[in-house]
């Protein structure tokens, strides 16, 4: 098991390159394009910078998870999706108050065409362990 990081950085370049050492480019160039939209567009809330370092910092020790489709919502927070099992969906809003709000659901689990489905909102750490079971 690796030891958990977090992510200090105090600007959003220096959260963008601290994905790309981990490896999360994809992620990185995402949140490259959500902030040159938000300067071009005064209708485009950036990402705060909490948020979008909860994020990084989830991002990078739950690397396993692969990378998410990145967003913002209205009012600057940072929202991930990921795209699990058969056409399962894990949502994640990093509310920069160290507490996730989510919601997930799995594809079909029996030939009735019945799904799990889970939502909430905890700590990054208990969130985790509640959504895992839809990410296996």
């Amino acid at each position: 098991m690796r030891d958990s990081v977090h992510v200090e950085a105090s600007s959003r370049a220096e959260m963008a390159d601290a994905l790309r050492e981990a490896g999360l480019d994809q992620s990185a160039d995402r949140l490259d394009y959500l902030w040159r939209l938000a300067e071009e567009d005064q209708d485009e809330e950036p990402i705060a910078l909490e948020s979008l370092r909860q994020l990084t910092t989830f991002l990078i020790n739950e690397r396993e998870l692969g990378e998410p489709q990145i967003g913002v919502s209205p009012d600057g927070v940072a929202l991930a999706q990921w795209r699990v099992l058969e056409a399962g969906i894990l949502a994640m809003e990093f509310l920069g108050s160290e507490l996730i709000r989510f919601a997930g659901t799995t594809g079909p689990a029996s030939q009735d065409g019945e799904s799990l489905r889970v939502s909430g909102a905890l700590p990054t750490t208990r969130a985790l362990q509640v959504v895992k079971p839809f990410l296996s």
